[in-house]
C-alpha cells in the first residue's frame, strides 16, 4: 500500500511501471536485477537478489550474495554502501523554516530543545511526525511551532522546499540509517546535525555536540551560502559513488 503517496510523488520524477504479482524465484529470471528493499524479509530469497541491509545482524537470515548497506556504520565484505540520495525538482525557497522529519516522541522536547525553538523564535519549527502516539501537550501552544501527523509525502515536500535547514534528532540513533539525512541531501538543505553523525557521514552541516543550544542564534550564522554549496557538491560527490557501486552489479 502507498498510504503516504510516495510512489505518486516518485512517478513524477522517473518512468517506472508498478506490478502485483505472486513472488517467486523465476522473477530472477525475468529481470537483469532484482532488489530487495528490506533484507530479513521473508517474501523472497535468491542469493543473486541484492538487498538492502537496515540493521546489522539482519543479513543473518538473508541468502542475498550482495547488500546495500544505507549507513557507514554497516560494513562487511559482501556489503556496499550508499548513501540514498535522488535528484528532485530543486526550489530555491529558503524561507525561515527549519524541519524535522521522522519519529519524535513526547520525550524528546526537553528543555533544550524547547529553549532552542524560543531562541530562533523568528523560525518556523516544522515537525512531521509519521507515527502518532502523544499528545505533544509541551509544544501545542508555542507559536512558531507547526505539529503534522501522517502527512503525505508531496506535502512533506512542499514543507521541504520551503525550509532553510533540516533538524535531526538530537539523539540519533548510530546504528541504522535516518531517512532526514537522504531527504536533506537530496533537496541540499543544511542539516543541524550532532557531530558524530556529521563526522560519520562526512555531511556539512551545523554541527552540535550534546545540545541544540550551542548553535544559538540562527540569524548569526554567516556561513549559509557556502553551507548550501557544499551540501550540493557533496550531493554530487555521492552521486558519482553510488553509480560506480550499481556499475558493479551489472558485471
Amino acid at each position: 500500500s502507498d498510504i503516504y503517496s510516495t510512489i505518486e510523488y516518485y512517478k513524477t520524477l522517473y518512468n517506472f511501471d508498478v506490478k502485483f504479482c505472486q513472488l517467486s524465484n523465476k522473477i530472477i529470471n525475468n529481470y537483469d536485477i532484482v532488489f530487495k528493499l528490506t533484507s530479513n524479509d521473508p517474501c523472497l530469497n535468491h542469493q543473486n537478489i541484492i538487498s538492502i541491509l537496515h540493521l546489522q545482524g539482519k543479513q543473518l537470515n538473508c541468502e542475498s550474495v550482495r547488500l546495500l548497506s544505507l549507513t557507514p556504520y554497516i560494513c562487511g565484505s559482501n556489503i556496499f554502501y550508499t548513501f540514498p540520495v535522488f535528484c528532485p525538482n530543486i526550489k530555491e525557497t529558503n524561507n525561515n523554516h527549519i524541519t524535522m522529519i521522522g519519529l519524535y516522541d513526547e520525550e524528546s522536547f526537553d528543555q533544550d530543545t524547547i529553549q532552542f525553538i524560543h531562541t530562533n523564535h523568528d523560525y518556523t519549527f516544522n515537525f512531521i511526525i509519521r507515527r502518532y502516539n502523544n499528545h505533544y501537550e509541551k509544544i501545542k501552544s508555542i507559536q512558531n511551532v507547526q505539529l503534522y501527523i501522517g502527512l503525505s509525502t508531496p506535502g512533506m515536500v512542499d514543507i521541504i522546499h520551503n525550509s532553510k535547514y533540516i533538524l535531526s534528532k538530537k539523539n540519533i540513533k548510530h546504528d541504522r540509517f535516518s531517512g532526514q539525512l537522504g531527504l536533506a541531501v537530496s533537496f541540499e538543505k543544511p542539516l543541524i546535525l550532532d557531530s558524530q553523525t556529521k563526522n560519520k557521514y562526512d555531511l556539512p552541516c551545523l554541527p552540535f555536540d550534546k545540545k541544540y543550544g550551542e548553535i544559538g542564534k540562527l540569524d548569526n550564522i554567516y556561513n549559509y551560502n557556502e553551507l548550501k554549496n557544499n551540501i550540493k557538491a557533496k550531493k554530487k560527490e555521492m552521486l558519482k559513488h553510488n553509480k560506480k557501486i550499481f556499475r558493479q552489479f551489472y558485471l
